[in-house]
């Protein structure tokens, strides 16, 4: 389609520039102790394909377009508050000139809540392009309700086409760096969050059901409403190649989810400031609106809700929204007596309390990481405070790296989620209602690789496993049996086939593997053409 096609004056919507004394005092707000990053304002708009823009007809599509021009933006998203496409219309917004485009998003993209949020687009215009090839030209439902005006230059082009890469502080650590050779796995869970106006972290999580329901822990004070999560975009996979690389891609993403649980005041129905009797816990569980794709090659991390001391922590975030970092402290975890500034609507020993980091640090989007002990289960959710990188002091040869003093980098606190697990009142705002709805009383559980969700087909059928837990030897009763031979596959939590045979005993079939070790294990029987499927656990 080409721009002569359209009537500028008709298509154009410019929004008046914002006061900049306004923008100047929101980039001020930076240094706060809690460590969400505030990117961007939401601008209200009201455009629909109904009263707007304009349309055009061209080999059998009509398609319609509206130029949006929101002036000084380093970045644009949308924000759509209703979007409900027929099967026969797509959507795409790009950048004039088509450098930057995305889309086509279609009926497949419609929410169960009705609104779509699109992420951000580099630049301070944006063309949004609605086609469809129904002769009456209906397309369904659209409206665009908001736009996010990014006054930070976190989506803005940067070299090599990359956004966003570099922004973080110079003592942080590439998740690909030596540090993080240990956490290769793990690493896969943590999401970068972003809002209409805010940047964070968050992790997806595991339950005891192991069943890969995409369960995303974060902050309250990053998502604690249901329009935020709705509106919300969860990027995976977002780190660089390699350390020091510059060449992190946000291109794996998933758009919207489902407020579950939180911690906040939400969950009290009291404004802050909040009063000793009603303090509250940072914490928030969404679900997200659908399931990330086999190659998103995620992890769902496990969890330890014990109130324990723990012997060494790491974290893994997204500082000032760059690819994923990893930050280690050495030190015993311990439970603080005082909290800083804004910290205080939380209950105080409620957080762990992270004194110096000895590797790395965290920044505004950090906020809601996740805590890991050495077990690599996650404790924790990054409410904030005031550590940040000291002084370059040195280079190390062995690393080819600079080195920093650990001196101004300190004062960190996680919310712990042995409070989240219990915490509320309601049962629904309760940890364990979700990460232990078969009501299995485990407070301690390892993670789940999404590869192992992705040998269990749909239309799979399950059946009995005993004696479950087993040392090893144990039997299957399927609920369909042809009396042949079937080909018995086991994989491990973190998707690696560990056995593969078939099984020639009668029935019920009987399986000997003494040689796994201790874990759970998922378990997928071929019999002809039915796959069935379940779970042991292995206890020697």
């Amino acid at each position: 389609m080409n721009d002569s096609d359209f009537s500028a004056a008709k298509v154009i919507y410019m929004l008046p520039p914002e006061d900049p004394m306004y923008i100047e005092a929101l980039k001020s707000k930076q240094k706060s102790a809690s460590k969400p990053l505030e990117f961007a304002i939401e601008r209200a708009v009201d455009l629909d394909p109904d009263f707007n823009g304009e349309w055009s007809f061209r080999d059998g599509r009509h398609i319609w377009r509206v130029h949006i021009i929101s002036p000084e933006a380093h970045s644009i998203g949308v924000l759509f508050s209703s979007f409900q496409l027929n099967s026969k219309s797509s959507l795409f917004i790009y950048s004039p000139g088509g450098t930057h485009v995305k889309g086509g998003f279609t009926s497949q993209n419609n929410k169960k809540f009705g609104s779509f949020y699109v992420g951000h687009t580099p630049g301070e215009e944006i063309i949004v392009e609605l086609q469809t090839s129904d002769p009456g030209r209906k397309y369904g439902e659209l409206h665009i309700g908001s736009i996010s005006h990014a006054f930070l230059p976190v989506f803005d082009e940067k070299l090599k086409g990359n956004t966003g890469l570099g922004e973080s502080q110079d003592c942080e650590i590439d998740i690909n760096c030596s540090e993080g050779d240990d956490w290769q796995i793990i690493k896969k869970s943590v999401v970068h969050i972003t809002t209409i106006n805010l940047l964070c972290t968050g992790a997806l999580v595991n339950n005891t059901n192991y069943d890969g329901k995409p369960y995303v822990l974060t902050a309250e004070h990053c998502i604690s409403k249901e329009s935020q999560a709705g509106s919300s975009l969860f990027y995976f996979g977002y780190e660089n190649s390699a350390c020091g690389e510059l060449d992190g891609k946000r291109d794996k993403s998933i758009s919207g989810s489902y407020l579950l649980a939180t911690g906040g005041p939400s969950a009290t129905g009291v404004d802050r400031p909040i009063p000793d009797s009603l303090r509250v816990v940072d914490y928030t569980l969404l679900k997200l609106t659908e399931s990330p794709p086999t190659d998103f090659d995620v992890y769902f991390a496990g969890w330890d809700a014990r109130n324990t001391q723990h012997d060494g922590t790491v974290t893994i975030h997204h500082p000032n929204g760059d690819a994923k970092k990893i930050s280690v402290d050495f030190e015993n975890t311990v439970t603080p007596s005082t909290v800083p500034g804004d910290l205080n609507d939380y209950y105080v020993e409620s957080n762990y309390y992270i004194r110096q980091w000895d590797l790395g640090t965290t920044e505004g989007g950090s906020s809601g990481c996740p805590l890991f002990n050495n077990s690599k289960r996650l404790i924790g959710v990054l409410s904030g405070g005031l550590a940040m990188c000291g002084d370059s002091i040195g280079y190390n040869a062995e690393s080819d790296r600079v080195t920093y003093s650990l001196s101004g980098n300190e004062d960190d606190y996680f919310s712990k989620i042995s409070y989240s697990w219990d915490y509320a009142e309601a049962w629904n705002d309760k940890l364990k209602a979700w990460l232990d709805q078969a009501g299995t009383g485990q407070l301690s559980i390892g993670g789940l690789s999404g590869r192992t969700l992705d040998y269990i087909s749909d239309d799979a059928v399950r059946f009995s496993v005993y004696p479950n837990p087993s040392k090893g030897v144990f039997s299957l009763e399927l609920p369909e049996y042809s009396g042949s031979d079937v080909l018995l596959e086991i994989f491990n939590i973190s998707g690696y086939q560990v056995f593969s045979e078939e099984i020639l005993s009668t029935y019920p079939l009987t399986v000997s593997v003494p040689e796994l070790e201790t874990g759970i294990y998922t378990l997928r029987l071929t019999d002809r053409s039915k796959v069935f499927t379940g779970t042991i656990i292995i206890h020697q």
